[in-house]
């Protein structure tokens, strides 16, 4: 029997796996609604995405709402050092998520956003493996 990953899934990823559930997110997000993963996410992601979906893409909210009902893993408010910490690997508003995803103590991050979190300034700092869905489907999940 393959791992159960525990997944750690940023606003990016999950935004396109609810946005197009035939794309490599979509699949992940298929493969966790039928119990092959354990999937995270902190506060400020589910505030991303529902703002998001607000905004942009208001087809999807039955979509993040079946998610929810699954009951992803949520991953309480880093406080202000886990915050900081992540803040020097990067520098930017991720800096919270960042700290979410060490404090949830993953096997994995996926996320889209290649201009912060894949950097190698990051990857070689943290405990888990950072990789786009596309990138996770193809050469990490064996099924």
């Amino acid at each position: 029997m393959p791992k159960k990953y525990k997944i750690f899934l940023d606003s990016s990823a999950l935004i396109s796996g609810l946005n197009s559930p035939s794309g490599s997110a979509g699949i992940i997000i298929s493969a966790f609604l039928a119990g092959e993963f354990f999937v995270f996410v902190s506060d400020q992601v589910i505030e991303e995405v529902n703002r998001n979906i607000q905004k942009k893409f208001p087809l999807l909210k039955e979509r993040f709402l079946s998610f929810l009902i699954s009951q992803p893993k949520i991953v309480k408010q880093p406080s202000i050092q886990e915050v900081r910490r992540a803040y020097k690997l990067i520098q930017s508003e991720d800096a919270p998520i960042l700290a979410a995803a060490v404090k949830s103590k993953p096997d994995i991050l996926i996320t889209w956003d290649k201009k912060h979190f894949l950097k190698k300034g990051v990857l070689s700092n943290v405990a888990f493996l950072i990789c786009t869905p596309e990138e996770f489907v193809q050469k990490h999940w064996q099924r």
